[in-house]
């Protein structure tokens, strides 16, 4: 009957004449579609803002060859890799674009000036700009080459350095000396000319005439250091290239479109979106409870439609056109609020500074929704409740006519059981539920896995989903038996109030999963944002290198000497930064005696004026020394000691495999022999070239910070500075590892503003670099405590389905009550008490509901919290997370009292009228 009008004019109908309970259903609804509508929107925003990134950044640039043996490819070296000019002739399915490219401070004014604008590692390149149309032919601005001292500024560079169209910008060489350029144009980055290294990390695109290139970077003619690739055929995949044959080793790739892709895949969208689901999960609910008690309450009129000639499926016809227009209503309400709803959240969450810089890994993200992707999306939400309206309208005409004639409703069934076959259906559903919330409880709590694998953690999750259910099934039955046994002791409102949850149990489990859900999921993203906030807080851990505030990675002599003559005649940083102190990081590949491999790991030598500045300390000496201090003071005096970083202690337990660890492990004051080589490349089992036996004098505790070790102290050992110079010919540098050395800083690294300025005046008068961990780190964990909040916030939009959901079905519960309020009215009851009755209902599943979703929240944030801290090493610290317990009571304090508002008109809606009015009109 769905094709006939009729179906659908008394679906519209019944709809406008209960506007009010039609209205509800519709925002309740309403709240599913639109946190769908939300998370598509925000996948769209960041989608789409990943494409806008990479074409800007990246182009057609897929893959970056640098030099393997040495810094520069000389013009044979180019031939062979490339193919020659005609690379696709030759077979190879890439094109070549040789360039000079390197990684350079813009300055706005040709003399050192702390005080002048100026932007640190900016990209600068140089090519043949007829290569280039080739390479980009995409791009407009290759037909008209650069002159020498010509240049061409990104946007939004010159934007940031206040430069405009004919203004001047310098960058120095590799002596310190500064070359001016005149700017021909500002292009918007697209592509080469917005193409910023790897991950897009350097901070603007200035693009030189060749030769002009090759000043500032010291190659000769010919000599390239950087050659670009990219696929003719797109559709090839961006990790297949591999080295081709012929090439021995000339060059290592860079696979930069597949890391920036990877980039753009933010994981922001999974966490919306797992937010999401739990809001939809309980919207799911909440929308089967509505349709279902539409249904039951038309259940009379279908009675009497079957009675004269209706067969069920032509009922269910006219019931699913109702609750279809119902659907359509909500759908469309949820889709237009979610769009504007995910506008708002792409703009709190992306919409600062802050955010920006760690927001999707870095790429700055717009509201934005493709037509495609809201197509899609608005056909997942209609079909998401055409689903749920379809599979609950089969009850509508079920039963027998004299059933529906009388009104029965199905969930008063399992009053007029006998009480010991209820006792045995309670008991077959108690034991399962109990025996779910113990297994969560025990995994939560006390399970020791081994590694937080893939395994462990679905396995975990499924079970901690289950069991909000479960725990919402066990405290049902709970207040039921409670209720029964109280009795009239209980007062009668507390009587009524129970007597009445027991009447709906699919209703009342409803109500209290709604809640739950709603409060498991903020507690659980409270929890998990402070395991992300912990591990990135500032104030925890190291925050220097070596001890040391800052540092500047200097790369040439000018360099280092422009900013030590900064640090000596700036005011400001004359007063700020106390100590200043240049070291070498030596970078060895040791190997270990009986082992086949080499660990590569930076040597410092061991030297009064920088330990005193770096507060070194152990985290275990031998036995030969009485402190720390001593066992420094030993290194530094006998060359036969040393200090190795803590991944060689041998702890006394089993180490996790997830982490790479060497054969052997040694003990404190055990003899070490270290093995090194020349040459990078070595083959298999080839002898050392040298080899030196230590004594260990103790394990070094972590002193840099996480965020440089890598590059500039990696696993750092300390050992004589005799030993450390006859090390120098064993100095293998990473690629990335350009830097002479270091010149380390001692200030106060917590005065945020000092810190700012520092960097500032540092790049302005020299510096390429400037590095203080605790301001970069800083940053970033500002920026991620305002998604977690945001995410928080997320998080508690989905709990008002809950609030929705108890106003709704309280009101339709009331109105199906009618009669039995009328006849307790009659009876003498006063209406206060009835009153009461209501409000205590609500308020008891409401309460119950955030109290299983808080402690379930709870359970499963710690032991997803102990499960991904499983497998930390024995010197690193575990997380204790600190929940935010006044933002958790402020949310079950507020969202206690706007139940018992959201309860307030339907209480007083069903003591309005006379009880004879009422009954004369109950249920018409």
């Amino acid at each position: 009957m769905l094709n006939q009008s009729l179906a659908w004019r008394m679906g519209a109908l019944y709809l406008r004449r209960q506007m009010r309970q039609t209205l509800l259903s519709v925002l309740a609804g309403a709240i599913g579609a639109m946190l769908i509508t939300m998370s598509i929107f925000h996948y769209g925003s960041v989608r789409t803002s990943g494409e806008a990134w990479l074409k800007a950044h990246f182009g057609p640039v897929d893959w970056a060859l640098v030099p393997a043996q040495t810094e520069m490819f000389t013009s044979e070296n180019v031939s062979q890799i490339t193919g020659g000019s005609s690379p696709v002739a030759s077979g190879l399915p890439y094109r070549y674009l040789p360039a000079i490219a390197a990684a350079a401070t813009i300055y706005t004014q040709e003399a050192a000036d702390s005080n002048a604008a100026s932007i640190s590692q900016a990209q600068v390149l140089g090519f043949d700009w007829g290569e280039a149309a080739a390479f980009d032919p995409a791009n407009s601005y290759w037909s008209s080459p650069l002159k020498r001292g010509e240049a061409l500024l990104d946007r939004t560079a010159a934007e940031q350095l206040g430069i405009k169209t004919g203004d001047a910008v310098y960058v120095t060489d590799k002596t310190g000396q500064r070359h001016g350029f005149v700017v021909r144009e500002t292009p918007a980055p697209a592509g080469l000319n917005g193409y910023r290294g790897d991950g897009a990390r350097l901070s603007g695109t200035l693009l030189l005439n060749p030769e002009d290139a090759r000043l500032v970077t010291g190659l000769k003619d010919s000599e390239t250091n950087l050659i670009l690739a990219t696929r003719i055929n797109k559709s090839d995949s961006v990790q297949g290239m591999s080295m081709l044959s012929g090439q021995n080793g000339l060059y290592d790739i860079r696979y930069i479109k597949m890391n920036a892709e990877g980039m753009a895949n933010s994981n922001l969208v999974a966490v919306v979106l797992i937010i999401s689901m739990t809001a939809v999960f309980s919207s799911a609910f909440l929308l089967r409870q509505i349709v279902l008690m539409m249904a039951e309450s038309r259940s009379e009129l279908y009675g009497v439609l079957r009675a004269i000639g209706l067969n069920r499926g032509q009922v269910r016809s006219l019931f699913r056109a109702e609750a279809l227009l119902l659907g359509f209503c909500a759908g469309a309400a949820g889709i237009v609020c979610g769009i504007g709803g995910g506008y708002a959240m792409v703009r709190i969450i992306y919409g600062t500074e802050l955010a920006r810089e760690i927001g999707a890994s870095g790429i700055p993200v717009e509201p934005g929704l493709p037509l495609p992707v809201l197509v899609m999306g608005i056909a997942a939400v209609f079909a998401y409740q055409l689903i749920l309206i379809l599979a609950a309208s089969r009850n509508a005409g079920s039963g027998s006519i004299v059933a529906a004639l009388r009104g029965g409703n199905r969930e008063d069934h399992a009053s007029n059981r006998k009480p010991g076959a209820a006792l045995w259906k309670a008991a077959a559903v108690a034991l399962p539920c109990a025996g779910l919330v113990a297994l969560h409880l025990y995994l939560a709590l006390a399970w020791k896995p081994e590694q937080a694998s893939s395994q462990n953690v679905l396995g975990f999750a499924g079970i901690w989903l289950f069991s909000v259910a479960a725990l919402i099934l066990l405290l049902q039955a709970c207040m039921s038996a409670a209720g029964k046994r109280l009795g009239s002791r209980a007062g009668p409102a507390v009587m009524l109030a129970v007597k009445y949850a027991g009447q709906r149990r699919g209703r009342t489990f409803t109500v209290m999963l709604l809640f739950a859900i709603g409060m498991m999921a903020i507690t659980f993203t409270s929890g998990l944002g402070g395991l992300i906030l912990g591990n990135m807080d500032p104030s925890r851990g190291v925050r220097t290198i070596l001890g040391y505030d800052g540092f500047v990675p200097y790369e040439s002599i000018a360099e280092k000497e422009a900013v030590e003559r900064l640090l000596k005649d700036d005011e400001f940083l004359r007063k700020t930064v106390s100590t200043s102190v240049d070291v070498k990081a030596l970078m060895a590949a040791p190997q270990m005696a009986g082992e086949e491999g080499r660990s590569t790991q930076a040597v410092f030598p061991v030297t009064e004026e920088l330990k005193a500045g770096g507060s070194w300390s152990l985290s275990a000496r031998s036995p030969e020394f009485a402190d720390d201090d001593a066992a420094w003071s030993k290194v530094m005096s006998d060359p036969g000691y040393i200090v190795l970083p803590n991944h060689y202690r041998d702890y006394g337990v089993e180490l996790s495999d997830t982490y790479w660890r060497p054969k052997k492990l040694y003990k404190p004051g055990e003899k070490v022999e270290l093995g090194f080589f020349r040459n990078a490349l070595v083959p298999q089992g080839a002898a050392p070239d040298l080899s030196i036996t230590f004594t260990i004098a103790g394990f070094a505790e972590p002193n840099t910070a996480d965020s440089v070790a890598v590059q500039y102290a990696y696993a750092a050992a300390y050992v004589h500075p005799d030993i450390w110079g006859t090390l120098q010919e064993y100095h293998h540098p990473w690629v990335n590892q350009t830097h002479l050395g270091l010149l380390l800083m001692k200030f106060d690294h917590t005065l945020l503003e000092q810190d700012n300025q520092i960097v500032q005046r540092l790049v302005s008068g020299g510096a390429g670099k400037v590095i203080i961990p605790y301001l970069e780190d800083w940053r970033e964990h500002s920026a991620n405590k305002r998604l977690v909040d945001g995410f928080i916030g997320f998080a508690a939009l989905s709990s008002a389905i809950g609030l929705l959901g108890l106003a709704v079905l309280q009101k339709r519960s009331i109105h199906e009550r009618q009669r039995e309020i009328a006849m307790l009215r009659s009876a003498g009851v006063p209406s206060r008490l009835l009153r009461q009755a209501f409000l205590l209902e609500g308020s008891m599943l409401g309460g119950l509901g955030m109290l299983a979703g808080w402690g379930i929240g709870l359970s499963g944030a710690q032991g997803f919290i102990r499960l991904l801290q499983s497998d930390l090493r024995p010197w690193e610290q575990t997380v204790s997370v600190s929940f935010q317990w006044g933002l958790l009571g402020g949310v079950m304090l507020v969202m206690m009292l706007l139940a018992l508002l959201f309860q307030l008109s339907p209480a007083r809606s069903a003591m309005a009228g006379s009880p004879a009015e009422t009954l004369r009109g109950a249920d018409l």
